[in-house]
């Protein structure tokens, strides 16, 4: 069973770690990258930053969000080992289309995210 929740601050480590190939091809420099993005909009939209915790409470996706009146942009969409937490990322979907559905501005999404946004459930 999984469960989404609000991302908070002792999760960042984590989820920097899950993302960092999403930022650097360089694991040491996509963790650094990542973990100050995280931290970023943790502090400015923690209300549209979100983690998946498996049946074990490891957080296995994340998603951040970060509306804006021109723009909604999908920032971090990930999950871990997709072929065996394709719940993770149903929820994660369900979750974003709840967000959509009273968007009226353009959506951008970043490529890594848009990747794991097209995998099948």
């Amino acid at each position: 069973m999984y469960v989404i929740r609000a991302m908070r601050m002792e999760d960042v480590e984590t989820v920097a770690r899950m993302v960092a190939l999403d930022h650097d091809r360089n694991l040491e420099k996509g963790y650094r990258i990542a973990k100050e993005h995280t931290l970023g909009h943790l502090k400015i939209v923690p209300q549209h930053c979100y983690v998946v915790e498996d049946d074990k409470s490891n957080i296995v996706g994340a998603m951040i969000l970060h509306p804006q009146e021109e723009i909604f942009e999908i920032e971090d969409f990930h999950v871990k080992d997709i072929q065996h937490n394709k719940g993770a990322l149903k929820i994660l979907k369900e979750k974003l289309m709840k967000y959509l559905e009273n968007v009226e501005t353009e959506v951008l999404c970043c490529p890594y995210a848009l990747k794991r946004l097209m995998q099948e459930t």
